[in-house]
């Protein structure tokens, strides 16, 4: 029923996990990893107005500290990363090799840009080819350049259904992996048993004092999330964090498609009817807000600005 709730194909992937048709969901899903707390608003983490919905989250630190701040009704089950290994047949041995490396992506909220050839530059110094650079739909089209063993990969808008899968598939390709910034892919690949790093550099043209401030005061919010989990951030690949980022993912809170479908309300006409309802009203309210069309183009994750983004309409 939320804008966001099937990007990156979270519900898609919880629908064939239930074995029904992907439809909207009476509850809000987490997209990846967020913190503990919010550290930028004094509103909670989960707060919303409709709490006869469930928040379903990662793991229980989530779900307790949003209790503790009076946020009702908040559900761990689970990443639904997770949720994908029980659900496609993935290659369960395959010759991982290269290196893949996730930069800041441009995305509906801000545009990014990169400086590949500093970036191109580090990979060819520092680690083993072939090279693999994580884009987004759009950075994928403004790329005009051409890099010797390196290939630019995007895995489509945020509402295409196969999103997560192809992320998966892809650092499971990979032998080391590199972030700029302490985020989901991060997580998946520690969970994924890679060898991870984390960037010194953010490889950003557009870079000015304000915004290295602020990136980097959001990444050691980022990192003292992760330290509370007791993840070695000085020391990513250690052996623990192996245990401890399946922890932090809530794999013990993975529920039975049964149990899932009751939380999602796929077991119940009525939630089915109410959810139908509500993104109607959703719809009403964010075309009203932003203008005819916004709510269709933003679950499908296509609402960017083709002025600003500078791609030429089809």
């Amino acid at each position: 029923m939320y804008l966001d709730n099937n990007w990156y194909g979270d519900r898609f992937i919880l629908s064939r996990y239930c074995k029904v048709s992907d439809k909207p969901v009476f509850a809000s899903i987490q997209h990846g990893h967020v913190t503990i707390k919010n550290y930028k608003s004094d509103i909670p983490l989960g707060k919303r107005k409709l709490t006869i919905t469930p928040w379903l989250v990662w793991n229980d630190k989530i779900s307790n500290f949003a209790t503790k701040s009076r946020v009702k009704n908040v559900i761990p089950i689970g990443a639904v990363f997770l949720y994908l290994e029980k659900i496609f047949v993935l290659p369960k041995k395959n010759k991982s090799k290269g290196t893949l490396i996730f930069p800041f992506l441009s995305n509906p909220e801000e545009k990014m840009l990169n400086n590949y050839d500093e970036m191109v530059d580090y990979l060819k110094k520092n680690f083993p080819p072939p090279y693999t650079i994580s884009v987004s739909i759009y950075d994928l089209k403004r790329i005009n350049k051409k890099y010797k063993g390196v290939e630019f990969i995007s895995f489509g808008y945020r509402g295409n259904k196969n999103y997560l899968k192809k992320l998966y598939l892809t650092i499971k390709n990979h032998s080391s992996i590199i972030c700029t910034y302490p985020g989901s892919p991060l997580m998946y690949s520690m969970y994924l048993k890679k060898r991870v790093f984390l960037s010194k550099s953010y490889f950003l043209k557009n870079l000015d004092k304000n915004k290295k401030l602020n990136l980097d005061l959001d990444i050691k919010i980022m990192l003292k999330d992760l330290s509370k989990y007791k993840i070695n951030i000085k020391n990513l690949n250690s052996s623990k964090n192996k245990t401890r980022i399946k922890l932090m993912m809530g794999n013990k809170f993975v529920k039975s498609p049964k149990k899932l479908k009751e939380i999602l309300g796929w077991d119940n006409i009525f939630k089915i009817i109410m959810a139908k309802f509500f993104s109607k009203l959703i719809d009403i309210k964010e075309n009203f807000i932003n203008g005819v069309n916004y709510s269709r183009l933003a679950r499908v994750g296509k609402n960017y600005s083709s002025r600003e983004y500078k791609i030429k309409k089809k």
